[in-house]
């Protein structure tokens, strides 16, 4: 198992498509957006953009010499965690617009038997003009990495203790309830037919204890409260989005997002966690106009 460290810079091939008002509603309905804005001005949701960016991005995963042989891509596919994603907008996609995109890979580093693997995807319309873009971060797995009890720790025995955390004002808190059939509508909505989200038995073959939800379907949620709550439903207001996916969340969760103030006077923290307190997105920050 591995990836083909030569692959990084590798650009793949134009795309162009068309934003599918149906499918754009669908993917409003799947998400339980309630926000009108879209309707009325006749945009897609933020988080909408990622629909266009699956298939080029499957591209340039299912390229066999990224992996070695198709054996090894399977087997990739098994151990490939989201670990993290930024969105950079310029403005919402417009339905019934044609769209250009195009992937590539940005960056390929290798972690002992574990390789962390970022592709880029970029959206343009007829002009020219960039759109939006969105930087993919992704974790392949090892099998299995057995520690070596033989050696001594590197740890040491009396840590220093860790700084206290600053003290953040929170901003708005909401609660969500996960559908226990979400992961199916999702991945018809999103594109994204990853078996570890509806599947049991692949998931549970991926070291996972059952289906999980895909990690954008709670972002997409996620941002739908912070536009709600935050930026008075006004979802062009958004610049970028970053967070980290922390842990796995699963059909059935009940999750609370929480925001926070910080620094600075066009963004804001947050982060989500499910019922049992466990943080599953971690250093979320969203840059808006002013």
């Amino acid at each position: 198992m591995g990836i083909n460290l030569d692959y990084e810079g590798f650009k793949g091939d134009k795309k162009i498509s068309i934003i599918n008002k149906v499918e754009v509603e669908n993917y409003l309905n799947v998400i339980g957006s309630k926000n009108h804005y879209y309707d009325e001005n006749n945009v897609a949701p933020p988080i909408y953009n990622v629909v266009q960016e699956i298939s080029i991005l499957e591209d340039i995963w299912k390229m066999n010499d990224l992996h070695g042989s198709e054996e090894e891509m399977k087997q990739n596919v098994l151990m490939l965690v989201h670990g993290e994603q930024t969105m950079n907008f310029k403005r919402l996609l417009k339905v019934g617009e044609e769209v250009s995109s195009i992937a590539s890979v940005e960056n390929i580093m290798q972690k002992g038997a574990n390789y962390i693997l970022r592709l880029k995807a970029e959206h343009f319309d007829n002009s020219g003009e960039e759109i939006s873009n969105s930087l993919w971060t992704l974790f392949i797995r090892a099998a299995e990495i057995k520690k070596d009890e033989s050696k001594p720790s590197s740890k040491k025995s009396n840590p220093k203790p860790a700084s206290p955390k600053p003290i953040r004002e929170e901003i708005s808190s909401d609660v969500f309830n996960i559908e226990d059939t979400i992961t199916h509508k999702y991945s018809v909505a999103s594109k994204d037919h990853n078996p570890i989200h509806t599947d049991d038995e692949i998931a549970k073959q991926a070291g996972l204890s059952g289906i999980i939800v895909h990690g954008l379907c709670t972002m997409a949620m996620t941002m739908e409260k912070l536009i709600d709550n935050n930026l008075k439903g006004q979802p062009d207001k958004i610049e970028s989005i970053t967070l980290r996916f922390s842990s796995p969340v699963y059909p059935g969760d009940q999750l609370k997002v929480i925001s926070y103030s910080n620094d600075s006077n066009n963004s804001f923290d947050f982060e989500v966690e499910n019922k049992s307190g466990i943080k599953v997105i971690k250093s979320g920050k969203v840059i808006f106009k002013d």
